[in-house]
């Protein structure tokens, strides 16, 4: 039996997508993006009128047509929701001696809103990945809402 591993985050891209090259045979399109996402909150230090801030960072990972669909629509500054599973990688730095930690979200759906061209106005996008493949097929952005 599999364990739920499923996380949706929304935030704002930090930087323009990169896309990567994967080793082995198949090569795999890879394109990264981080986003951060904000939480605001009250504590008995905080002044009247005022928020505590609290920002989170966390790369996400599309790959196949997803990913080269993110790399195609997304930009910096654009509010994205991330809906994947959660997935961590360790390593040494230099001159320590624990590993680090990093957690990163492997993207099987996004939303983002985009301007359309002609009036300005913004859409609703989803672009989802195909649960056929881990390199994930996509077909068409669909609009979910318009205003």
């Amino acid at each position: 039996m599999n364990h739920l591993n499923s996380i949706l985050l929304e935030g704002n891209v930090v930087r323009p997508p990169e896309a990567k090259t994967t080793g082995g045979p198949s090569g795999q399109p890879l394109v990264v993006f981080r986003i951060a996402s904000n939480r605001y909150y009250r504590t008995p230090q905080t002044k009247p009128g005022t928020w505590e801030e609290d920002t989170l960072y966390m790369d996400v990972l599309a790959w196949g047509q997803l990913g080269l669909k993110c790399m195609e629509c997304l930009d910096k500054g654009m509010l994205v929701r991330a809906i994947g599973r959660l997935r961590s990688s360790s390593f040494v730095k230099e001159g320590e001696e624990r590993p680090t930690v990093r957690f990163s979200i492997i993207a099987q759906h996004i939303e983002f809103r985009r301007r359309r061209p002609e009036g300005g106005d913004e859409e609703e996008v989803t672009l989802n990945a195909s649960m056929e493949d881990e390199g994930g097929a996509l077909g068409e952005p669909l609009v979910v809402y318009e205003y």
